[in-house]
């Protein structure tokens, strides 16, 4: 598959369907998916990338790519853009999700500032942001180191179609 970026620890390249089997054990696990309504089942993991990575690669040119770890070259997650809607509209959003066994160094973060440079700088978005819920300070941390600055918003959570408190991170390109 083709590669995006790398980073001194990662490679990130686009997912390849051979990769499903082992994103499943992130997203199939209650404590990686804490923060989401549930885990996902098989179906609905396969049903993710085909439209965040595999139809948006088609349609945007972006989506969720594979983490690499340079070390290993296992992948380790996945992180990339995808479009979200915000309270601007459609923008590209910087996601990322890892095995809990590289949680805590470093590597989200250094695979979502990544991504944002990207989006910045080669594919010339004219802002990048990333949303999450209050509840989620890992995000939060992630975010925060990455981003230029925090908003707040709402909108309806498509769970439970109530009104939902976000916080939106965004880093507007250079003037």
């Amino acid at each position: 598959m083709r590669e995006i970026l790398s980073t001194p620890r990662l490679l990130i390249r686009e997912i390849a369907p051979t990769n499903l089997p082992g994103l499943h054990r992130i997203y199939r696990d209650p404590e990686c998916m804490r923060f989401y309504p549930a885990p996902k089942s098989c179906p609905e993991t396969r049903a993710w990338f085909q439209e965040l990575a595999f139809d948006s690669y088609a349609r945007n040119g972006f989506g969720l790519w594979a983490v690499i770890s340079r070390d290993t070259g296992d992948p380790i997650g996945d992180c990339g853009l995808t479009l979200q809607r915000t309270p601007a509209g459609q923008e590209p959003e910087v996601g990322y999700h890892l095995w809990r066994g590289f949680w805590h160094q470093g590597l989200a973060t250094e695979a979502a500032r990544a991504c944002v440079c990207y989006g910045l700088d080669i594919l010339r978005m004219p802002r990048v942001v990333s949303i999450t819920s209050p509840e989620n300070l890992p995000s939060q941390k992630v975010a925060e180191r990455v981003h230029q600055r925090r908003e707040v918003f709402t909108r309806i959570s498509r769970a439970t179609g109530q009104e939902v408190l976000r916080y939106l991170y965004v880093t507007d390109a250079e003037a």
